[in-house]
């Protein structure tokens, strides 16, 4: 008998702790995924608009084209959407942002520090080569002695 009423009270007991429990809400990622797929279609298209940019006006108004734009998507969506991306959403993301920052970086170095070719220089242009200064021979030291 006490064991059929123990079980009972176990029983009862566990009925109420399921029942009581929160159900789990289904997470609504359809924002998110638009959001990610936008974001990413944005960044490979001025990641390769910023790669061939011609000078650096047309570099910074892709920059800057680049920032608003990407502000307008994040502000489209509801608060905290960004916080529902999964690991490889975000992964993917920070994956086309380093590339992006890598090809605005190496645009900019290009046109503000244009590389000579070496074919460019001329066959009469030589280079010459001197004595360190701080180094003198000892025909110059013997001559600057008087002997």
């Amino acid at each position: 008998m006490k064991k059929t009423i123990f079980i009972a009270v176990i029983s009862l007991v566990c009925l109420c702790v399921t029942g009581c429990s929160k159900e789990k809400k289904h997470v609504d990622r359809s924002d998110a995924k638009k959001m990610f797929e936008r974001i990413c279609k944005l960044t490979s298209e001025y990641t390769d608009i910023l790669a061939n940019s011609a000078d650096s006006s047309s570099w910074a108004k892709a920059t800057s084209e680049y920032e608003e734009k990407l502000d307008k998507i994040n502000f489209s969506f509801p608060p905290d959407t960004d916080l529902l991306l999964t690991e490889g959403q975000n992964d993917t993301i920070h994956t086309l942002m380093l590339a992006y920052i890598k090809a605005r970086d190496e645009r900019i170095h290009e046109i503000l520090y244009p590389v000579a070719e070496v074919d460019s220089l001329g066959d009469g242009d030589s280079i010459m080569v001197s004595e360190p200064i701080g180094e003198v021979s000892q025909e110059g030291a013997s001559r600057s002695r008087g002997n």
